[in-house]
């Protein structure tokens, strides 16, 4: 074996590969009106709009709130490259729990067929069916995530359109995404079989409602 090339193999494999930080730390700063607290790792975010609860223990971090509560802290204590990139992610999910209880999040979904018209029915703005998709005889029902309401939208304003809103942004697209592989085309060519629901707009509430 070459050497030169052993020796840079023993330099990425004991520098790069297993070379640890002693210490990193990502803060976020909470905006007024919000509230976070943390115990055992898990997270709960206060708004106007309610609250939102996540456990973050799979993340090995230190979690703090300064006394003012003004800011957050994320403390990784040493960690290899991938765990430090992980408290960017820790903070995302946290900064989008905060856009949920004081914007909220509003998906809006279009229907689009051919020849043979998608008929939806919502039953309690929790129960999406879905009817006569490529002519089927098979009813199609999807039941949305907690927390998350559904509605259909006035054929006056929008033709072929549900409207799924809530605080939790997770909850809200995996609805979407449930809706959307309920009526997916199976067995044909989807270059020419475009039929199924899908999202095409994704909106704030508070912003609507301002």
């Amino acid at each position: 074996i070459n050497a030169e090339y052993m020796g840079h193999f023993l330099s990425v494999y004991f520098f790069s590969g297993r070379m640890r930080k002693l210490f990193s730390r990502e803060t976020m700063d909470i905006p007024k009106g919000v509230t976070i607290k943390v115990h055992r790792r898990t997270v709960t975010v206060k708004g106007d709009r309610g609250s939102l609860v996540r456990p973050f223990r799979h993340a090995n971090f230190d979690y703090r709130v300064n006394g003012k509560g003004t800011k957050l802290h994320v403390t990784c204590w040493n960690g290899k490259k991938c765990e430090i990139a992980t408290t960017k992610t820790v903070l995302s999910h946290i900064q989008n729990m905060i856009q949920g209880v004081t914007k909220g999040y509003k998906f809006k979904m279009r229907f689009a067929y051919n020849h043979f018209p998608i008929n939806v029915n919502v039953e309690g703005q929790k129960v999406v069916e879905v009817r006569n998709f490529l002519g089927e005889k098979y009813v199609r029902r999807v039941t949305v995530q907690p927390g998350v309401l559904c509605e259909r939208t006035d054929a006056a304003k929008q033709k072929d359109e549900i409207v799924l809103w809530g605080n939790d942004l997770e909850a809200v697209s995996r609805s979407c995404a449930d809706i959307h592989q309920v009526s997916l085309v199976r067995n044909k060519d989807i270059r020419k079989f475009l039929d199924g629901i899908y999202v095409s707009a994704k909106e704030s509430i508070v912003e609507e409602e301002a």
